[in-house]
């Protein structure tokens, strides 16, 4: 059982560290989206994560989540709402295993992404509630 926990912890740090991510955050802006991927978080029932995703020129714009790995139990539901400058909302997805994929054409200008979802069994602190999330343009 240690041993298990162990590699977990392991396998943990290599995928928790933004080796392939340009992000950064801004105490102003609340977290700025960039292409590549994000550190894993926790997500805390009521307590969504606000991200913000500046877009110097038009581009189809892929955000996909992937929970925690080496998870036997899937996350529990999520929602991430894709938001224009003006309030309007983009584009809204909804996961029950806490994977979730928006991929839409947007102009150049500012959005947010709001992501929220449940942490019921094992608490807020439970590894099957982190999740990342990978950036693309095209």
């Amino acid at each position: 059982m240690i041993k298990k926990i162990a590699l977990t912890a392991a396998v943990v740090s290599m995928f928790s560290l933004p080796a392939f991510a340009s992000f950064g955050t801004s105490a102003s802006n609340g977290n700025i989206l960039q292409e590549g991927s994000t550190p894993s978080t926790i997500i805390n029932t009521g307590q969504p994560h606000t991200y913000q995703l500046n877009l110097d020129q038009a581009a189809t714009v892929r955000i996909a989540s992937s929970h925690f790995p080496g998870t036997q139990t899937p996350m529990l539901p999520m929602s991430a709402q894709l938001i224009d400058a003006q309030g309007n909302t983009v584009r809204e997805v909804r996961s029950s295993g806490g994977e979730f994929e928006i991929r839409e054409a947007l102009q150049a200008g500012q959005y947010r992404l709001v992501v929220s979802g449940n942490s019921a069994p094992g608490g807020d602190g439970w590894d099957a509630h982190r999740y990342s999330l990978h950036v693309a343009f095209q």
